[in-house]
């Protein structure tokens, strides 16, 4: 896909400030919204627009699935967290959901549901649970359900973050801990909100690598070793057709390619960090995020695994 051109960068940057709070350091900030990212959100209290209370806009944003065009239109949700809100998209037109929008085309309705440092975990600092867009995610009722949790789940104290992960995810108890647990309330629950008694197509997606470690407080081994395993067997396990492998998709199989320090405008060709840094996107390269050519491939991979 074409990148913007350096006038259109120095554009959006004018219309976002900087956050500093625990949403995450230095992330663009929507003016329109007072939060990190593209969901399909309105901020009724304009005194949060301007990014000084982060937290405050978060809670206060009121989200809602985007209104079909045609009754046959089918609907689809995007669940998750930052990289599914959009967080270093140049634009709201070019985060993950709104290029799936673009590929499948009017048949479809797609709502970004992104909700920036959001966790699956119900007692991580930022449930989804307890966020704005999963009003919108019950109150409405779906076709296609994409679900991608688990990056701010992997924050832990070790790596200066807050204590999300509960650190026994793996071998014979990796379906009985909380973030598998929560993570099937999850599921049970979405299967309850199709437009037709035989409920929504649900699918769950393996998040992108974790590029260096620390990133964000996040822990690398949780993202780049835990989840590709382990939110596979969630999705067997609670009966999903399978787990949209982004991780691999991003060169998550070849984690010895990673470059030591992470990815920069130097490793471009070296284990997918095309995807996390671009010249034309200067402000991004933050080893978690991917850029608008990440997302588009992102919506591509999606696209082809659901229609």
């Amino acid at each position: 896909m074409a990148f913007i051109n350096l006038d259109m960068n120095l554009a959006f940057l004018s219309l976002m400030v900087i956050s500093t709070v625990a949403h995450g350091p230095n992330l663009a900030i929507n003016t329109e919204l007072g939060v990190p990212g593209f969901p399909d959100c309105t901020q009724p209290i304009s005194s949060f627009r301007d990014g000084t209370d982060v937290e405050a806009a978060a809670k206060s944003l009121v989200c809602q699935a985007r209104p079909k065009d045609f009754d046959a239109q089918i609907s689809v949700a995007c669940v998750g967290d930052s990289i599914t809100a959009g967080v270093h998209a140049s634009s709201s037109n070019t985060t993950y959901p709104s290029r799936l929008q673009a590929k499948l085309g009017n048949k479809y309705k797609v709502t970004n549901l992104g909700a920036c440092g959001s966790t699956m975990l119900k007692n991580g600092d930022s449930p989804f649970w307890k966020r704005p867009q999963y009003q919108a995610l019950t109150a409405a009722k779906w076709d296609v359900i994409i679900i991608m949790l688990g990056t701010n789940d992997a924050k832990d104290k070790g790596n200066g973050g807050p204590m999300n992960w509960p650190h026994n995810c793996t071998g014979t108890t990796q379906l009985t801990c909380p973030f598998s647990q929560d993570f099937k309330s999850m599921i049970s629950l979405v299967k309850t909100l199709g437009t037709t008694s035989a409920g929504p197509d649900v699918y769950v997606m393996i998040p992108p690598p974790l590029m260096a470690t620390g990133a964000y407080g996040m822990n690398q081994t949780v993202i780049n070793d835990v989840l590709p395993i382990l939110v596979p067997a969630i999705a067997a396990a609670n009966e999903l057709r399978g787990a949209i492998d982004v991780f691999n998709l991003f060169g998550g199989s070849d984690q010895k390619a990673f470059p030591p320090s992470g990815c920069t405008l130097n490793t471009l060709e070296q284990a997918q960090c095309k995807f996390y840094c671009s010249a034309s996107q200067s402000w991004t390269c933050d080893q978690c995020h991917p850029d608008d050519e990440g997302y588009d491939a992102m919506a591509g991979l999606i696209k082809y695994v659901i229609s």
